[in-house]
């Protein structure tokens, strides 16, 4: 009984500095955690090198699908909610998560740095945020995100709409002085994208006691349903 009990806390013991290390480790990596907003010079975004097949498609029909997303409330996903000000960024002390959250109709982003991988498509349904798992690499926090559904605001700044296929990687850091967040965000989708596109927000960090506010969404309102109701559509009633 007694090396049972020895054996307990030895592994008791061990534990305890093991997240001491992870939460030490954490601590002395860059804080992203606040409310960051987006000003007027805050988008370098240039336009999408597009496939062929990507720019030859009808802009009515990317249009009504993002504005169908707007007029049923839906949850409007990634990169939308990436362009709503303000956002908060809250990182999580024992390293294991970074959650972001904004003022739309849309569950808060939820970056799991603790190592997982992504799960596995056979039981994961993709959603309009898709999965994200992120990791360190010096001060920059990499964040990968797949397993992406149609719903939602499909639309990506620059060009073209995310897919199923679709693999977003952002590059959230800090700079000048922690005033800005920087966020890089490259976009791979071989049938949406020739290569790679790549732009960046830089958020400001929001004077202290800046809020988020919380938007309702109400898809019965007859005269919002109206007024969002598309003219094409309208007109063949």
């Amino acid at each position: 009984m007694e090396s049972m009990n020895t054996l307990r806390n030895i592994v008791g013991c061990m534990a305890a500095i093991a997240l001491m290390s992870v939460s030490a480790v954490a601590q002395n990596r860059p804080d992203l955690s606040g409310v960051w907003e987006l000003r007027f010079d805050s988008k370098n975004v240039p336009p999408a090198p597009l496939t062929p097949a990507a720019a030859s498609e009808d802009r009515n029909v990317q249009y009504e699908h993002d504005l169908h997303a707007v007029r049923w409330c839906h949850f409007f996903g990634v990169p939308y909610v990436m362009d709503v000000t303000p956002i908060g960024v809250t990182q999580n002390t024992n390293g294991k998560e970074v959650l972001i959250t904004t003022s739309v109709r849309n569950p808060s982003r939820h970056i799991y740095s603790d190592g997982r991988p992504h799960p596995s498509q056979e039981t994961f349904d993709p959603v309009s945020g898709g999965n994200s798992t992120g990791h360190w690499e010096g001060d920059a926090f990499v964040v990968e995100t797949v397993g992406f559904s149609d719903e939602g605001i499909t639309a990506i700044p620059g060009g073209g709409h995310r897919t199923a296929g679709s693999r977003l990687v952002e590059r959230f850091r800090l700079i000048n002085n922690g005033n800005q967040l920087s966020v890089v965000s490259t976009w791979e989708d071989s049938r949406v994208f020739s290569k790679p596109h790549t732009y960046e927000y830089r958020y400001y960090r929001a004077p202290k006691g800046t809020e988020l506010r919380e938007y309702d969404c109400n898809a019965a309102d007859e005269n919002r349903a109206k007024y969002l109701t598309p003219a094409t559509k309208a007109a063949s009633k």
